[in-house]
């Protein structure tokens, strides 16, 4: 049994008193663990100083842009104003890339995160806000999908990540406010690369596999998406940039009435009836238009039947023959037909003022044909 677990007898007297107090001292010290007086004893080794600011970094606090920079491990910094993302290892900067940020209505939010983990051919679900907006549909991994061929996830409410993206031209322009809030990275295999610590090769190597799958990183890098007019560029000199989201909520407005413009126009194209297909019409075969497009098509007839009247056909008794009883010189045989003037035209009979010579019971005011049509 030790000595932290048996007190030393009691005994009375200022020699046993004392010899009690020197005991307790040992016991107590019997009780430290060992090697813990010894460490309290040494004089506590001074702390490593922190290693300089990087000159980068060091302009950006001159510039006013206080963010805490790690001095070890890895660090993202997306700015939007500038359009560019800088990657930081063990405080230093060692990678710049160009990035396509969210337009003014559709704006990137400032936000702190996590990269976690890399996806490989991403195929592109909307989010609610775009399906509500403009009624966007999935999209299946390939080169048709707006994430590109990498997706860097972060861990944020949002759904703002880092991604690569199929138009690249729009990495050429000067202003770059352009997403639907995602960040789109120029340097997007560079970056996974860096991330995960491996080759850009090996980053081609699993892309070209086609497939679509997720890789966790090592470690979980944080990246700060922030809003700094003034920042330094590349040689670490201040410039000024533009307020991108200066008359965002204006710009948020308008783009919402563009987006419920087109969904009120698709909404009542999705109501109209589909187009009718024109009527087939049947050569030979007439008749009266319905007011739907169709065609009538006069009742069939029984051989050896007179067809009844037709009322819907009054023109029919002009397409007949009713020059048959008004041609008298017909018995004479001759190549000339010298009294083919005096055989008018049906549409002689309309002339009130003048009577025919061979239709001399036919009043003139009186349809020649209509009496002898069968």
């Amino acid at each position: 049994m030790t000595a932290c677990s048996k007190s030393a007898p009691y005994r009375r007297g200022p020699i046993a008193r004392a010899a009690l107090a020197v005991a307790s001292i040992l016991v107590l010290a019997a009780c430290v663990p060992a090697g813990t007086q010894q460490t309290a004893s040494l004089p506590t080794p001074e702390q490593p100083a922190p290693p300089p600011l990087s000159p980068f970094v060091q302009a950006m606090r001159d510039a006013g842009v206080n963010v805490a920079i790690p001095a070890r491990g890895k660090f993202i910094l997306v700015n939007i104003p500038s359009y560019e993302l800088i990657a930081f290892q063990d405080g230093a900067p060692v990678l710049r890339s160009k990035v396509v940020v969210g337009a003014a209505g559709t704006s990137t939010p400032e936000l702190l995160s996590n990269m976690y983990a890399i996806k490989y051919n991403p195929d592109w679900t909307p989010t609610p806000s775009i399906v509500r907006n403009e009624a966007s549909v999935y999209i299946p991994s390939g080169p048709r999908s707006p994430l590109g061929r990498l997706k860097l996830e972060l861990d944020n409410d949002q759904a703002i990540y880092l991604h690569d993206t199929p138009q690249k031209s729009y990495f050429g322009r000067d202003k770059r406010a352009l997403s639907h809030g995602c960040v789109r990275v120029q340097q997007v295999r560079e970056l996974a690369a860096w991330a995960d610590g491996v080759s850009v090769d090996e980053i081609d190597r699993k892309i070209r596999t086609g497939r679509m799958y997720t890789e966790r990183l090592p470690e979980e890098i944080p990246v700060y998406i922030g809003y700094f007019t003034r920042f330094p560029d590349e040689f670490n000199q201040p410039v000024d940039h533009p307020d991108v989201y200066a008359n965002k909520d204006a710009a948020r407005q308008a783009y919402l009435a563009r987006t419920a413009g087109r969904r009120a126009a698709a909404a009542k194209k999705a109501a109209e009836p589909p187009a009718q297909p024109p009527a087939e019409i049947i050569p030979g075969q007439t008749g009266p238009a319905t007011p739907g497009g169709e065609t009538t098509m006069p009742p069939a007839t029984v051989p050896g039947e007179t067809p009844p009247a037709t009322p819907a056909q009054p023109a029919a008794p002009a397409t007949t023959a009713p020059a048959a009883p008004a041609v008298p010189a017909a018995p004479v045989e001759t190549p000339a037909v010298p009294a083919a003037p005096a055989v008018t035209e049906p549409a002689a009979p309309a002339a009130p003022a003048t009577t025919l010579p061979v239709a001399p019971a036919a009043p003139a005011t009186t349809p020649p044909a209509a009496p002898t049509t069968n």
